[in-house]
């Protein structure tokens, strides 16, 4: 067992311990790495852990960190590389356990937020499923469902790339460290403010909250609070009317506002909230348009308003598909 269970995914900064017992945690942590280990040292690692809770407290500490330097195996860093020629026989335990404990020491600043590699990290969610997350620097972030973003920190800037879906930004000031976000073919630059960024096939639209932000494409754009656009992957900028602030973050307490939008946006955007699949018999319905405002727990209700006020009747195949079909065509 390389290393124990730990829930903390958030790096802290190790206590003070004796250094003979931090050495014996690197080495043992060398030991269980190496192809070599025998069961005998697997069991006498285990009496180890069981002789103190300080034993466990400091390996946990040293593993952690060892396994948070794991997307760097494949660069050429000389201090791992020699914490990773650890091999019988034991007279290369002093020089190996050094060389782990150096780069364990410079794992912490080189590849933290505010190191020269920084760290990097990807968030998603499922159909239904939207999260919150607290970034090291102080920002949040609001995923909707089915999306998908990752985020690197560094000494010098904040980059974060949107793949799909949409996300809220409340992003912290730092005049020294550029808050940055890839989306479309385009980089939304945060000024200082609170914005919702939604990618939907070739189009992505921006709601500034409060602040500004400033779009890069073919040309540039900034943004201030209650102004919104959209761009295509062209770099043509659209201006979107007053209410599509409310109408865009309307997600984030729980509903969805769609006002004369195609059917078959709209379904997609409910098929993001729920796992089903919601499908027309017929193509030419897709331009049918709807407006109205929908909860994002009940797809029924939704389905309902959309059957009343549409020439459309709904079938239930199974329960993970709902078929839109011409009234009158069953």
């Amino acid at each position: 067992m390389p290393f124990l269970p730990d829930s903390p995914t958030v790096l802290k900064r190790m206590p003070e311990s004796p250094p003979t017992l931090q050495q014996q945690a690197i080495d043992w942590l060398l030991r269980l790495e190496s192809a070599d280990c025998t069961p005998a040292e697997r069991a006498a690692f285990e009496a180890w852990l069981a002789r103190d809770e300080g034993h466990e407290r400091i390996y946990r500490q040293i593993a952690r960190r060892w396994r948070q330097l794991d997307g760097f195996k494949g660069q050429d860093f000389p201090v791992r590389a020699a914490a990773l020629t650890y091999r019988r026989p034991r007279r290369r335990l002093a020089e190996s356990a050094l060389a782990a404990c150096l780069m364990l020491g410079l794992g912490v600043a080189t590849f933290s937020e505010r190191g020269w590699y920084g760290r990097n990290a990807v968030y998603a969610t499922e159909r239904g499923a939207s999260r919150t997350v607290q970034l090291a620097d102080g920002s949040r972030l609001e995923l909707s469902p089915d999306s998908e973003l990752t985020v690197h920190l560094d000494r010098w800037r904040r980059s974060l790339v949107l793949i799909k879906g949409e996300a809220y930004f409340d992003v912290a000031h730092d005049r020294d460290r550029p808050f940055q976000i890839e989306v479309g073919g385009a980089s939304v630059v945060d000024l200082g403010t609170r914005f919702d960024v939604r990618l939907h096939n070739d189009e992505v639209a921006i709601a500034v909250v409060e602040g500004a932000v400033r779009v890069d494409h073919i040309e540039s754009r900034e943004i201030h609070a209650n102004q919104a656009l959209s761009f295509d992957r062209k770099g043509r900028f659209r201006e979107l009317p007053a209410n599509q602030i409310a109408m865009q973050t309307a997600w984030r307490e729980g509903r969805l506002i769609f006002e004369n939008r195609r059917l078959d946006e709209v379904l997609a955007e409910l098929e993001r909230y729920h796992d089903i699949r919601l499908t027309l018999a017929d193509p030419a319905l897709a331009k049918l348009k709807v407006s109205g405002t929908f909860h994002t727990d009940n797809l029924d209700a939704a389905l309902n308003i959309i059957a009343m006020t549409l020439p459309i009747d709904i079938r239930r195949p199974n329960p993970r598909q709902a078929v839109l079909d011409k009234r009158g065509n069953d």
